[in-house]
Protein backbone atom coordinates (compact mmCIF):
# COMPACT_ATOMS: atom_id res chain seq x y z
CA UNK A 1 0.00 0.00 0.00
CA UNK A 2 1.16 3.62 -0.11
CA UNK A 3 1.44 6.17 2.82
CA UNK A 4 -1.39 8.56 3.40
CA UNK A 5 1.23 12.30 4.24
CA UNK A 6 -2.36 14.10 4.85
CA UNK A 7 -4.67 14.49 7.74
CA UNK A 8 -8.36 14.58 7.82
CA UNK A 9 -8.14 18.30 7.45
CA UNK A 10 -5.95 18.22 4.20
CA UNK A 11 -2.64 19.43 5.82
CA UNK A 12 0.42 17.09 5.85
CA UNK A 13 1.23 14.89 8.31
CA UNK A 14 3.87 16.15 10.80
CA UNK A 15 7.03 14.24 10.76
CA UNK A 16 5.68 13.73 14.68
CA UNK A 17 3.21 12.09 13.27
CA UNK A 18 5.00 10.06 10.58
CA UNK A 19 7.35 9.21 13.51
CA UNK A 20 4.94 7.95 15.43
CA UNK A 21 3.75 5.45 12.98
CA UNK A 22 7.04 4.39 11.94
CA UNK A 23 8.75 4.04 15.08
CA UNK A 24 11.03 1.31 13.54
CA UNK A 25 11.67 2.96 10.16
CA UNK A 26 13.00 5.98 11.76
CA UNK A 27 15.23 4.36 14.09
CA UNK A 28 17.11 2.34 11.60
CA UNK A 29 17.04 4.76 8.97
CA UNK A 30 18.80 6.80 11.98
CA UNK A 31 21.10 4.11 13.07
CA UNK A 32 22.51 3.16 9.14
CA UNK A 33 23.51 7.33 9.05
CA UNK A 34 25.26 7.42 12.46
CA UNK A 35 27.06 3.92 11.98
CA UNK A 36 27.77 4.17 8.54
CA UNK A 37 29.05 7.47 8.51
CA UNK A 38 32.98 9.01 8.76
CA UNK A 39 33.71 5.16 9.25
CA UNK A 40 36.76 5.74 7.20
CA UNK A 41 37.55 9.16 8.21
CA UNK A 42 40.40 8.53 9.98
CA UNK A 43 43.41 5.81 9.83
CA UNK A 44 43.64 2.62 11.87
CA UNK A 45 45.04 3.36 15.79
CA UNK A 46 47.60 0.96 17.13
CA UNK A 47 47.97 -1.38 18.71
CA UNK A 48 44.24 -3.07 18.18
CA UNK A 49 43.23 -1.78 15.09
CA UNK A 50 46.33 -2.43 13.34
CA UNK A 51 46.29 -5.95 14.88
CA UNK A 52 43.01 -7.21 13.78
CA UNK A 53 43.04 -5.55 10.40
CA UNK A 54 46.61 -7.61 9.82
CA UNK A 55 45.12 -10.81 10.55
CA UNK A 56 42.18 -10.17 8.76
CA UNK A 57 44.20 -9.44 6.13
CA UNK A 58 46.21 -12.08 6.23
CA UNK A 59 43.42 -13.57 5.57
CA UNK A 60 43.22 -12.55 1.98
CA UNK A 61 47.49 -12.60 1.41
CA UNK A 62 47.59 -16.23 2.59
CA UNK A 63 44.22 -17.57 1.00
CA UNK A 64 43.78 -19.53 4.10
CA UNK A 65 41.11 -19.19 6.18
CA UNK A 66 41.54 -21.52 8.68
CA UNK A 67 45.09 -20.81 10.16
CA UNK A 68 45.33 -17.15 10.75
CA UNK A 69 48.94 -15.42 10.35
CA UNK A 70 50.07 -12.50 12.01
CA UNK A 71 52.58 -12.72 9.87
CA UNK A 72 54.01 -15.14 6.96
CA UNK A 73 56.13 -16.67 9.65
CA UNK A 74 54.21 -16.61 12.60
CA UNK A 75 50.57 -17.85 13.92
CA UNK A 76 48.18 -15.57 16.10
CA UNK A 77 45.42 -17.80 17.48
CA UNK A 78 44.30 -15.00 20.34
CA UNK A 79 40.75 -14.42 18.86
CA UNK A 80 38.65 -17.24 16.69
CA UNK A 81 37.89 -16.07 13.08
CA UNK A 82 34.50 -14.68 13.12
CA UNK A 83 35.39 -11.12 13.35
CA UNK A 84 38.56 -11.77 11.11
CA UNK A 85 36.40 -13.08 7.86
CA UNK A 86 34.34 -10.40 8.13
CA UNK A 87 36.78 -8.29 8.06
CA UNK A 88 38.91 -9.93 4.95
CA UNK A 89 34.87 -10.15 3.29
CA UNK A 90 34.51 -6.98 3.62
CA UNK A 91 37.94 -5.92 2.32
CA UNK A 92 37.65 -8.30 -0.80
CA UNK A 93 34.40 -6.74 -1.71
CA UNK A 94 35.38 -2.66 -1.02
CA UNK A 95 38.69 -2.50 -1.27
CA UNK A 96 41.74 -1.85 1.20
CA UNK A 97 40.55 0.79 3.47
CA UNK A 98 39.22 1.91 6.95
CA UNK A 99 35.69 2.09 5.49
CA UNK A 100 35.74 -1.82 5.02
CA UNK A 101 37.92 -2.58 7.65
CA UNK A 102 35.64 -0.78 10.15
CA UNK A 103 31.90 -2.31 8.37
CA UNK A 104 31.35 -5.20 10.39
CA UNK A 105 31.33 -3.28 13.25
CA UNK A 106 29.03 -0.51 12.16
CA UNK A 107 26.79 -3.53 10.83
CA UNK A 108 26.91 -5.49 13.99
CA UNK A 109 25.52 -2.09 15.80
CA UNK A 110 22.92 -2.25 13.52
CA UNK A 111 22.06 -5.39 14.55
CA UNK A 112 22.42 -5.25 18.15
CA UNK A 113 19.88 -1.66 17.22
CA UNK A 114 17.62 -4.10 15.77
CA UNK A 115 17.37 -7.05 18.34
CA UNK A 116 17.16 -4.59 21.36
CA UNK A 117 13.89 -3.25 19.55
CA UNK A 118 12.55 -6.86 19.16
CA UNK A 119 13.29 -7.24 22.80
CA UNK A 120 11.65 -4.24 23.50
CA UNK A 121 8.30 -5.82 22.47
CA UNK A 122 9.04 -8.24 25.00
CA UNK A 123 9.90 -6.21 28.06
CA UNK A 124 8.92 -2.86 27.10
CA UNK A 125 5.73 -3.34 25.27
CA UNK A 126 4.07 0.05 25.17
CA UNK A 127 7.16 1.79 23.55
CA UNK A 128 9.53 -0.80 21.87
CA UNK A 129 11.62 1.54 19.92
CA UNK A 130 12.89 3.09 23.80
CA UNK A 131 15.58 0.61 24.80
CA UNK A 132 17.03 0.77 21.08
CA UNK A 133 17.05 4.69 20.94
CA UNK A 134 18.60 4.58 24.35
CA UNK A 135 21.60 2.21 22.77
CA UNK A 136 21.84 4.46 19.66
CA UNK A 137 22.31 7.39 21.63
CA UNK A 138 24.45 5.52 24.51
CA UNK A 139 28.76 6.67 23.53
CA UNK A 140 30.50 2.96 24.49
CA UNK A 141 28.30 1.16 22.21
CA UNK A 142 28.29 3.90 19.51
CA UNK A 143 31.72 5.17 19.09
CA UNK A 144 32.79 1.27 19.67
CA UNK A 145 31.20 0.63 16.42
CA UNK A 146 33.74 2.77 14.76
CA UNK A 147 36.75 0.83 15.85
CA UNK A 148 38.04 -2.25 14.83
CA UNK A 149 37.93 -4.77 17.53
CA UNK A 150 36.09 -8.37 18.50
CA UNK A 151 33.75 -7.14 20.94
CA UNK A 152 31.24 -5.74 19.08
CA UNK A 153 30.81 -8.77 16.52
CA UNK A 154 30.39 -10.74 19.81
CA UNK A 155 27.71 -8.18 21.27
CA UNK A 156 25.59 -9.08 18.17
CA UNK A 157 25.60 -12.65 18.33
CA UNK A 158 24.96 -12.71 22.17
CA UNK A 159 22.41 -10.17 21.47
CA UNK A 160 21.09 -12.55 18.59
CA UNK A 161 21.15 -15.62 20.91
CA UNK A 162 19.43 -14.02 23.67
CA UNK A 163 16.51 -12.56 21.65
CA UNK A 164 15.79 -16.14 20.62
CA UNK A 165 15.40 -17.15 24.20
CA UNK A 166 13.30 -14.25 25.10
CA UNK A 167 11.18 -15.45 21.92
CA UNK A 168 10.56 -18.81 23.15
CA UNK A 169 10.27 -18.39 26.82
CA UNK A 170 8.40 -14.97 26.55
CA UNK A 171 6.86 -14.55 23.68
CA UNK A 172 5.71 -17.75 22.72
CA UNK A 173 7.74 -18.31 19.84
CA UNK A 174 8.22 -22.24 20.31
CA UNK A 175 11.21 -24.20 20.71
CA UNK A 176 12.36 -23.68 17.18
CA UNK A 177 13.52 -20.40 18.52
CA UNK A 178 15.66 -22.71 21.23
CA UNK A 179 17.59 -23.92 18.26
CA UNK A 180 18.29 -21.54 17.06
CA UNK A 181 19.80 -19.31 20.35
CA UNK A 182 22.28 -22.55 20.41
CA UNK A 183 23.33 -21.66 16.83
CA UNK A 184 23.68 -18.16 17.93
CA UNK A 185 25.56 -18.90 20.60
CA UNK A 186 27.56 -21.34 18.56
CA UNK A 187 28.45 -18.14 16.18
CA UNK A 188 28.96 -16.12 19.60
CA UNK A 189 32.10 -18.77 20.55
CA UNK A 190 32.95 -18.61 17.06
CA UNK A 191 33.99 -14.82 17.66
CA UNK A 192 35.79 -14.69 20.81
CA UNK A 193 34.97 -18.57 22.53
CA UNK A 194 34.88 -18.69 26.57
CA UNK A 195 33.70 -15.23 27.06
CA UNK A 196 30.22 -16.21 24.79
CA UNK A 197 29.62 -18.72 27.54
CA UNK A 198 28.54 -16.03 30.21
CA UNK A 199 25.03 -15.72 28.30
CA UNK A 200 24.72 -19.66 28.23
CA UNK A 201 25.62 -19.17 31.95
CA UNK A 202 22.63 -16.85 32.29
CA UNK A 203 19.80 -19.13 30.37
CA UNK A 204 20.45 -21.92 32.27
CA UNK A 205 20.66 -20.59 35.77
CA UNK A 206 17.55 -18.76 34.86
CA UNK A 207 15.79 -21.95 33.77
CA UNK A 208 16.97 -23.61 36.66
CA UNK A 209 15.86 -21.18 38.94
CA UNK A 210 12.39 -21.54 37.26
CA UNK A 211 12.53 -25.72 37.09
CA UNK A 212 12.63 -25.42 33.15
CA UNK A 213 16.35 -26.43 32.62
CA UNK A 214 15.51 -29.64 30.35
CA UNK A 215 13.73 -27.75 27.59
CA UNK A 216 17.21 -26.27 27.00
CA UNK A 217 18.34 -29.67 25.70
CA UNK A 218 17.74 -29.51 22.48
CA UNK A 219 19.15 -32.14 20.40
CA UNK A 220 19.29 -30.18 17.00
CA UNK A 221 20.08 -26.50 18.55
CA UNK A 222 22.86 -28.71 20.74
CA UNK A 223 24.55 -29.93 17.73
CA UNK A 224 24.46 -26.38 15.74
CA UNK A 225 26.40 -24.85 18.81
CA UNK A 226 28.78 -27.68 18.47
CA UNK A 227 29.61 -27.78 14.80
CA UNK A 228 29.39 -24.04 14.16
CA UNK A 229 30.96 -23.03 18.18
CA UNK A 230 33.79 -26.03 18.09
CA UNK A 231 34.74 -27.05 14.14
CA UNK A 232 37.18 -24.53 13.63
CA UNK A 233 38.91 -25.20 16.75
CA UNK A 234 39.31 -29.29 15.96
CA UNK A 235 40.89 -28.06 12.76
CA UNK A 236 43.20 -25.94 13.85
CA UNK A 237 44.28 -27.93 16.74
CA UNK A 238 44.72 -30.86 14.60
CA UNK A 239 46.57 -28.44 11.97
CA UNK A 240 48.87 -27.46 14.52
CA UNK A 241 50.07 -29.77 17.11
CA UNK A 242 50.53 -27.90 21.08
CA UNK A 243 47.59 -25.73 20.10
CA UNK A 244 45.25 -27.18 22.43
CA UNK A 245 47.84 -26.11 24.96
CA UNK A 246 47.96 -22.60 23.78
CA UNK A 247 44.47 -22.61 23.82
CA UNK A 248 43.77 -23.75 27.54
CA UNK A 249 46.53 -22.43 29.20
CA UNK A 250 47.13 -18.91 27.79
CA UNK A 251 43.78 -17.83 26.57
CA UNK A 252 41.74 -19.19 29.58
CA UNK A 253 43.71 -20.33 32.59
CA UNK A 254 46.42 -16.75 32.01
CA UNK A 255 43.49 -14.24 30.96
CA UNK A 256 40.61 -15.25 34.02
CA UNK A 257 42.91 -16.61 37.17
CA UNK A 258 46.37 -14.42 36.43
CA UNK A 259 47.53 -10.94 35.33
CA UNK A 260 49.99 -12.29 33.04
CA UNK A 261 48.38 -10.38 30.13
CA UNK A 262 48.68 -6.97 31.98
CA UNK A 263 44.89 -6.05 31.76
CA UNK A 264 44.20 -3.81 34.47
CA UNK A 265 44.60 -7.11 36.98
CA UNK A 266 44.93 -4.89 40.48
CA UNK A 267 42.45 -5.41 42.88
CA UNK A 268 40.69 -2.07 42.21
CA UNK A 269 40.64 -2.87 38.50
CA UNK A 270 37.37 -3.66 38.21
CA UNK A 271 35.84 -0.61 39.56
CA UNK A 272 37.93 1.90 37.75
CA UNK A 273 37.81 0.14 34.65
CA UNK A 274 34.17 -1.14 34.91
CA UNK A 275 32.22 1.83 36.94
CA UNK A 276 33.48 4.74 34.38
CA UNK A 277 32.51 2.48 31.56
CA UNK A 278 28.78 2.19 32.63
CA UNK A 279 28.12 5.76 34.18
CA UNK A 280 29.77 7.51 31.31
CA UNK A 281 28.34 5.12 28.50
CA UNK A 282 24.68 5.36 29.57
CA UNK A 283 24.63 8.82 29.37
CA UNK A 284 22.79 10.91 29.01
CA UNK A 285 20.10 8.09 29.60
CA UNK A 286 21.16 7.52 33.49
CA UNK A 287 20.65 11.00 33.88
CA UNK A 288 17.14 11.17 32.64
CA UNK A 289 16.17 8.11 35.02
CA UNK A 290 18.12 9.99 37.91
CA UNK A 291 16.44 13.03 37.46
CA UNK A 292 12.68 10.96 37.14
CA UNK A 293 13.37 9.36 40.56
CA UNK A 294 14.61 12.60 42.22
CA UNK A 295 11.44 14.40 41.16
CA UNK A 296 9.04 12.20 42.39
CA UNK A 297 8.18 10.81 39.42
CA UNK A 298 5.80 7.72 39.55
CA UNK A 299 7.00 4.66 38.79
CA UNK A 300 6.00 2.30 36.37
CA UNK A 301 3.00 0.35 36.26
CA UNK A 302 4.42 -2.93 37.93
CA UNK A 303 5.52 -5.84 35.81
CA UNK A 304 6.02 -9.49 35.68
CA UNK A 305 8.56 -9.94 37.68
CA UNK A 306 10.23 -13.06 35.99
CA UNK A 307 11.50 -10.90 33.52
CA UNK A 308 13.08 -8.22 35.72
CA UNK A 309 14.45 -11.19 37.09
CA UNK A 310 15.94 -12.37 34.14
CA UNK A 311 17.20 -9.12 32.79
CA UNK A 312 18.75 -8.54 35.85
CA UNK A 313 20.31 -11.65 35.67
CA UNK A 314 21.50 -11.10 32.27
CA UNK A 315 23.28 -7.82 33.54
CA UNK A 316 24.33 -9.23 37.00
CA UNK A 317 26.03 -12.73 36.68
CA UNK A 318 28.60 -11.65 34.03
CA UNK A 319 29.59 -8.25 35.05
CA UNK A 320 30.45 -10.51 38.42
CA UNK A 321 32.47 -12.53 36.32
CA UNK A 322 34.11 -10.08 34.87
CA UNK A 323 35.04 -8.30 38.16
CA UNK A 324 36.34 -11.17 39.13
CA UNK A 325 38.73 -12.26 36.27
CA UNK A 326 41.75 -10.87 36.44
CA UNK A 327 41.93 -9.98 32.65
CA UNK A 328 39.70 -6.27 32.77
CA UNK A 329 39.55 -4.52 29.70
CA UNK A 330 36.90 -1.47 28.48
CA UNK A 331 34.96 -3.15 25.97
CA UNK A 332 34.81 -6.82 27.37
CA UNK A 333 31.29 -5.53 28.96
CA UNK A 334 29.81 -4.33 25.67
CA UNK A 335 27.39 -6.80 25.51
CA UNK A 336 25.75 -5.88 28.77
CA UNK A 337 24.61 -3.14 27.61
CA UNK A 338 21.25 -4.00 26.12
CA UNK A 339 20.06 -5.53 29.36
CA UNK A 340 20.82 -2.32 30.71
CA UNK A 341 19.76 -0.16 28.11
CA UNK A 342 16.30 -2.41 28.67
CA UNK A 343 16.31 -2.16 32.03
CA UNK A 344 16.36 1.32 31.90
CA UNK A 345 13.53 1.62 29.42
CA UNK A 346 11.11 -0.32 31.73
CA UNK A 347 12.37 2.31 34.02
CA UNK A 348 11.31 5.21 32.20
CA UNK A 349 8.55 3.67 30.01
CA UNK A 350 6.40 6.27 31.45
CA UNK A 351 8.47 9.15 30.41
CA UNK A 352 7.26 12.00 29.05
CA UNK A 353 9.45 12.75 26.17
CA UNK A 354 8.00 16.62 25.38
CA UNK A 355 8.98 19.15 22.99
CA UNK A 356 12.34 20.12 25.10
CA UNK A 357 12.93 16.49 25.60
CA UNK A 358 12.80 15.55 21.94
CA UNK A 359 14.98 18.74 21.47
CA UNK A 360 17.83 17.33 24.06
CA UNK A 361 17.63 13.75 22.18
CA UNK A 362 18.55 14.89 19.13
CA UNK A 363 21.08 17.35 19.99
CA UNK A 364 22.66 14.48 21.31
CA UNK A 365 22.47 12.34 18.85
CA UNK A 366 23.90 15.28 16.94
CA UNK A 367 26.51 15.36 19.04
CA UNK A 368 27.68 11.48 19.31
CA UNK A 369 28.06 11.82 15.21
CA UNK A 370 30.00 15.24 15.54
CA UNK A 371 32.47 13.22 17.90
CA UNK A 372 32.89 10.48 15.13
CA UNK A 373 33.06 13.33 12.41
CA UNK A 374 36.04 15.02 14.49
CA UNK A 375 37.78 12.19 15.48
CA UNK A 376 40.14 12.44 12.79
CA UNK A 377 41.05 16.31 13.76
CA UNK A 378 40.67 14.94 17.37
CA UNK A 379 43.52 12.56 16.90
CA UNK A 380 45.28 14.60 14.77
CA UNK A 381 49.27 13.89 15.32
CA UNK A 382 48.81 10.91 17.10
CA UNK A 383 51.60 8.66 17.32
CA UNK A 384 49.39 5.34 16.84
CA UNK A 385 47.73 6.19 13.59
CA UNK A 386 49.49 4.09 11.17
CA UNK A 387 47.88 5.66 8.30
CA UNK A 388 49.88 8.97 9.16
CA UNK A 389 53.16 6.80 9.76
CA UNK A 390 52.66 5.37 6.47
CA UNK A 391 51.74 8.76 4.58
CA UNK A 392 55.01 9.94 6.21
CA UNK A 393 57.26 7.52 5.07
CA UNK A 394 56.11 6.81 1.51
CA UNK A 395 58.61 9.39 0.34
CA UNK A 396 61.70 8.05 1.49
CA UNK A 397 60.58 4.45 0.46
CA UNK A 398 62.89 3.17 -2.84
CA UNK A 399 60.09 0.67 -3.74
CA UNK A 400 57.65 -1.11 -2.78
CA UNK A 401 58.40 -2.84 0.50
CA UNK A 402 57.82 -6.86 0.95
CA UNK A 403 58.51 -6.63 4.69
CA UNK A 404 58.13 -3.83 7.12
CA UNK A 405 60.78 -4.84 10.53
CA UNK A 406 60.52 -3.56 13.88
CA UNK A 407 63.73 -4.08 15.94
CA UNK A 408 62.91 -3.95 19.67
CA UNK A 409 59.91 -1.43 18.69
CA UNK A 410 56.05 -1.58 18.39
CA UNK A 411 55.02 -3.07 15.62
CA UNK A 412 52.52 -0.94 13.71
CA UNK A 413 50.35 -4.16 11.77
CA UNK A 414 48.16 -1.70 10.14
CA UNK A 415 50.80 -0.48 8.02
CA UNK A 416 49.78 -3.79 6.19
CA UNK A 417 46.32 -1.80 4.93
CA UNK A 418 48.48 0.85 3.68
CA UNK A 419 51.26 -1.12 2.18
CA UNK A 420 50.15 -4.23 1.44
CA UNK A 421 53.15 -6.06 3.24
CA UNK A 422 53.93 -8.53 5.96
CA UNK A 423 54.68 -6.80 9.54
CA UNK A 424 57.66 -8.31 11.43
CA UNK A 425 58.80 -7.90 14.75
CA UNK A 426 62.58 -8.46 15.52
CA UNK A 427 64.59 -8.94 19.10
CA UNK A 428 68.34 -8.17 19.40
CA UNK A 429 68.63 -11.75 21.42
CA UNK A 430 67.01 -14.81 20.46
CA UNK A 431 63.79 -15.42 22.38
CA UNK A 432 61.36 -18.20 23.12
CA UNK A 433 58.80 -18.32 20.59
CA UNK A 434 55.26 -20.00 21.41
CA UNK A 435 52.56 -21.39 18.87
CA UNK A 436 51.12 -18.48 18.64
CA UNK A 437 51.23 -14.47 19.85
CA UNK A 438 54.54 -14.43 20.10
CA UNK A 439 56.53 -10.86 21.71
CA UNK A 440 58.70 -11.17 18.67
CA UNK A 441 58.97 -12.94 15.17
CA UNK A 442 62.85 -13.93 15.26
CA UNK A 443 66.18 -12.40 16.39
CA UNK A 444 67.54 -9.65 14.03
CA UNK A 445 70.31 -11.80 13.57
CA UNK A 446 68.17 -14.81 12.11
CA UNK A 447 66.51 -12.12 10.10
CA UNK A 448 69.75 -10.72 8.59
CA UNK A 449 70.99 -14.70 7.57
CA UNK A 450 67.25 -14.34 5.39
CA UNK A 451 67.86 -13.92 1.47
CA UNK A 452 66.93 -10.18 0.50
CA UNK A 453 63.49 -9.32 0.35
CA UNK A 454 63.01 -5.15 -0.39
CA UNK A 455 62.72 -4.94 3.60
CA UNK A 456 62.31 -2.01 5.91
CA UNK A 457 63.89 -2.13 9.48
CA UNK A 458 62.26 0.71 11.83
CA UNK A 459 63.77 1.24 15.46
CA UNK A 460 63.76 4.13 17.97
CA UNK A 461 66.67 6.58 17.66
CA UNK A 462 68.44 5.04 20.74
CA UNK A 463 67.81 1.62 19.26
CA UNK A 464 69.88 2.67 15.96
CA UNK A 465 73.56 1.84 17.39
CA UNK A 466 72.75 -1.21 18.62
CA UNK A 467 70.96 -1.93 15.18
CA UNK A 468 73.81 -1.24 12.77
CA UNK A 469 76.25 -3.58 15.28
CA UNK A 470 73.74 -6.09 14.29
CA UNK A 471 74.42 -5.73 10.27
CA UNK A 472 77.83 -5.36 10.70
CA UNK A 473 78.38 -8.36 12.38
CA UNK A 474 76.23 -10.44 9.71
CA UNK A 475 78.67 -8.62 6.55
CA UNK A 476 75.82 -6.33 5.34
CA UNK A 477 75.78 -2.62 4.81
CA UNK A 478 73.26 -0.81 5.88
CA UNK A 479 71.40 2.05 4.29
CA UNK A 480 69.83 4.81 5.65
CA UNK A 481 66.60 5.94 4.17
CA UNK A 482 65.74 8.96 6.42
CA UNK A 483 64.32 9.55 9.76
CA UNK A 484 59.97 9.68 11.31
CA UNK A 485 59.99 12.46 13.84
CA UNK A 486 57.10 11.97 16.00
CA UNK A 487 55.10 15.23 16.23
CA UNK A 488 53.83 15.14 20.08
CA UNK A 489 57.04 14.05 21.34
CA UNK A 490 60.36 14.31 18.73
CA UNK A 491 62.73 14.19 21.44
CA UNK A 492 61.79 10.48 22.73
CA UNK A 493 59.63 8.89 19.81
CA UNK A 494 62.06 9.58 16.74
CA UNK A 495 61.87 5.96 14.40
CA UNK A 496 65.24 5.53 12.10
CA UNK A 497 64.45 4.08 8.51
CA UNK A 498 67.31 1.42 7.30
CA UNK A 499 67.17 -0.99 4.82
CA UNK A 500 69.97 -3.21 3.23
CA UNK A 501 72.37 -2.82 0.40
CA UNK A 502 70.78 -4.74 -2.45
CA UNK A 503 67.38 -5.13 -1.27
CA UNK A 504 66.35 -2.12 -3.46
CA UNK A 505 67.53 -1.25 -6.48
CA UNK A 506 69.60 1.81 -6.10
CA UNK A 507 67.42 5.15 -6.76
Amino acid sequence: GTIDYTSHRGDNVSIREFVKKHPLLVLMLTACIWALAFQGSRGLLEPDEGRYSNVALQILQHDDWISLYRNQDSLHFTKPPLTYWAIAASVSVFGHNEWAVRLPMALAFLLCVWLTYQLGKSFVPKRPWLPALFLLGAPVPYLASNTVNTDGVLTAMLTLAMACFVKARFAGGGPRWLDAMWLAFGLAFLTKGPPALLPVAVVVAFELWHRNARSLLRPLGLAAFAVVGFTWYGLVIMRHPGLLDYFLGHEVYARIATDTHARNGEWYGAFKIYVPVFLLGLLPWLAVSAKQKLSGSPAPAPSPPIQSRFLWLWLLLPLAVFFLSQSRMYLYVLGLFVPACLLLARRLQDWRIGPAAQIGIALWLLLLLGVKGLAPILLENNSKDSRAFADDIKPMLPGHPNQVIFVEDMSRNGLNLYLQTNIKKVSFEPRPKPISDSAFDSSLAQELAQPADQRLFIMKREMEQAFLAGVQASGRTPRKLGEWIEKEKPSDRDRMIYTLDNEFATR
